[in-house]
């Protein structure tokens, strides 16, 4: 599983950064005219050709050329008349403009940003644009200074990847969210190992591309956040060229960060759902002291504890509102494959979803790893499993490790069903 990605300075002075960056592009936009090519971002490989024409019809042009995101989350979110959105990090206020057109008199758009420039130039904005149902809030997004369950849809273009703890900016995505809301934002995802140079690097950093987290562990982060049918759909990827641009007047050291950063990158839509009140449950990594609770419920199955690690490894568990283990999952690994094991839930908890959140977990645990294959055995779920992508196969197609697995020796009767499924590609969601 990839790690979160570190600044190279600490957290403040990372935000000093940011927001001087972001406080020059304001004050840029704030002093050019319409048309004026010099305040825009047409020049930047991450920003430019984001809207199609008439999108931005209506909107000032401050807005337009002080936008920096790298998408158009207005265009994905599916909004609709009467909700409330909020946009993480909105910069002159073009998104929170466009939105407020979406949701319509009936519906309300806040605008969150850290830098005072912004903010200033995005109420500047709003007010040449006459546009009534936005509120601007200066804040950070790991500390959203909303109510719980104050609002229907969070986009976001291009910020979340400046956050040092992106854990925590999902949390708070969480909690601000109604029940069945909608987290629908543009960001930059790493496609593959990230150069340490790049990792180094603040000058990408601040344009949302060293701070980016690997694909699949950004899909797993929200699920552990809580969030479900989450997803990552790269739109574009950057090359060499585009990363040059990004780090102009760095010389020759520019260019040998951007040649390793060639391909390691893309802008993505992500997206995920808040469940319904009486789903939501919280995600977590099992310890050692869950062991009790889990033997019990795998007991209460009849499922096997054979095998069950001590300090519950890679297992991942679900907890109720109060705190209570209410279900579980395993994943044990050889190789390049994995055994899906111990998958079980409360019984008062069955049926709301649950059950697939936690698979959805391992399996998403099991890409972060890069494994190829899952396998399992099961005598009571062959028709439930191929709704994840498994499929039968005979015990001779399971590979030797996993079959000599305490699982596989003994703990299942032979009458078992042995199913497989091979790692699904990132984005894809079950």
């Amino acid at each position: 599983m990839s790690k979160e990605p570190r600044p190279a300075l600490d957290e403040e002075s990372l935000k000093a950064g940011i927001r001087e960056r972001y406080g020059r592009a304001a004050r840029g936009a704030s002093s050019c005219g319409e048309g004026t090519p010099c305040c825009g971002g047409d020049g930047d490989p991450v920003t430019r050709d984001l809207y199609r024409p008439g999108d931005t019809e209506g909107i000032p042009a401050e807005a337009v050329v002080a936008s920096l995101g790298c998408g158009n989350p207005t265009a994905l979110a599916e909004l609709r008349p009467g909700e409330v959105v909020l946009d993480l990090g909105s910069g002159g206020g073009l998104d929170v403009l466009m939105t407020a057109r979406r949701v319509g008199s009936s519906g309300k758009v806040y605008g969150l940003d850290m830098t005072d420039e912004m903010l200033a130039l995005a109420r500047a904005n709003q007010r040449k644009a006459g546009v009534e149902n936005v509120e601007f809030l200066r804040g950070d997004i790991e500390r959203i200074p909303l109510p719980d369950a104050s609002v229907d849809v969070i986009i976001s273009n291009c910020v979340i990847n400046l956050a040092a703890d992106k854990d925590k900016v999902l949390r708070e995505a969480f909690r601000v969210l109604r029940p069945g809301g909608r987290f629908a934002v543009s960001d930059i995802v790493a496609l593959g190992p990230v150069p340490e140079p790049v990792r180094r690097s603040m000058e990408l950093w601040m344009g949302c591309v060293a701070g980016a987290l690997d694909a699949e562990d950004f899909r797993r982060r929200l699920v552990r956040a809580g969030f479900r049918g989450a997803g990552v759909e790269v739109t574009r990827v950057y090359r060499a060229a585009d990363a040059e641009a990004l780090l102009a007047g760095l010389g020759p050291e520019g260019r040998e960060v951007a040649a390793a950063a060639d391909g390691a990158f893309g802008a993505a839509f992500i997206r995920g759902t808040k469940p319904a009140a009486d789903r939501c449950v919280t995600l977590r990594d099992a310890r050692a002291g869950d062991r009790a609770r889990v033997e019990a419920l795998l007991a209460a199955a009849g499922l096997p504890l054979d095998g069950l690690p001590d300090d519950l490894a890679r297992f991942t568990v679900a907890e109720d509102p109060s705190g209570a283990v209410i279900g579980a999952a395993g994943l044990e690994v050889y190789g390049p494959s994995g055994l899906l094991r111990s998958a079980v839930v409360d019984a008062a908890w069955r049926n709301r979803g649950v059950g697939r959140a936690l698979v959805e977990d391992v399996l998403s645990r099991g890409n972060a790893l890069g494994l190829h294959d899952i396998f399992l055995l099961t005598t009571t779920a062959e028709g439930w499993f191929p709704e994840f992508g498994f499929t039968c196969i005979t015990r001779a197609q399971v590979p030797e490790p996993v079959a000599a697995s305490a699982e596989f020796r003994g703990a299942c009767p032979a009458s078992a069903t042995v199913m497989r499924r091979t790692v699904a590609a990132v984005g894809t969601d079950h």
